[in-house]
């Protein structure tokens, strides 16, 4: 009976001892196929400020072409960072739907008019980094003989620049009613942006 039951035991362990070996030798072919991909040097550039700076990427068999879609590609990268930026910054004064929103009183639905507000901050965001500049370029040729091109954009203001910037046609484009009714303060708002602005890390994929 005890050499019945030392060999359950054995068996027992055995069992573990190889369900224990596949698991590792599949995380380490898990593990083994995964590829850290290094990112381009405009990537890196714009990773340094992810305040001010956005990248993008354009591939045509044109260079001019594959610019122009990187840099497109780059502003919008940053526009999206600003509005991102600004969302934050609002939270205070009740968020963005009552900053963005057409006039907080008509008879739109919440969500017609969360729609709207996402519309207006996205148009506001883009109209601030109009001015940004091309910093830095990089360019390859594919094997297909098409051009590859990195750019990374840059608007030129320093944080308290663009965060007074933003305050001040933020305030320009609201209604005195609106002003009373989320007790807006200019100056507390360039405040916030200013602290989001440093402290911002960059957007990810899907955010």
């Amino acid at each position: 009976m005890k050499k019945i039951y030392l060999l359950v035991i054995l068996a027992a362990a055995l069992m573990v001892s190889c369900n224990s070996a596949k698991t590792t030798t599949a995380q380490k072919k898990a593990q083994a196929e995964e590829i850290l991909l290094p990112l381009d040097a405009c990537e890196e550039y714009a990773m340094e400020k992810p305040a001010k700076r956005a990248a993008g990427v354009g591939t045509h068999f044109k260079e001019q072409t594959a610019t122009s879609i990187a840099q497109a590609q780059a502003r919008a990268n940053l526009a999206r960072a600003l509005q991102t930026q600004i969302i934050a910054s609002t939270e205070e004064f009740g968020g963005s739907h009552e900053l963005f929103s057409a006039d907080g009183t008509s008879s739109e639905n919440a969500t017609d008019q969360s729609a709207k507000a996402s519309d207006n901050v996205t148009a506001f965001a883009k109209e601030n980094i109009k001015g940004a500049v091309v910093v830095k370029k990089t360019r390859y040729k594919t094997a297909n003989n098409q051009f590859k091109v990195y750019v990374c954009v840059e608007y030129q203001e320093e944080i308290a620049e663009m965060a007074a910037k933003v305050a001040k046609k933020l305030t320009e484009r609201l209604s005195p009613e609106q002003k009373l009714r989320i007790d807006w303060d200019q100056k507390k708002f360039e405040e916030k942006m200013k602290e989001v602005m440093g402290d911002y890390k960059g957007v990810t994929q899907g955010e």
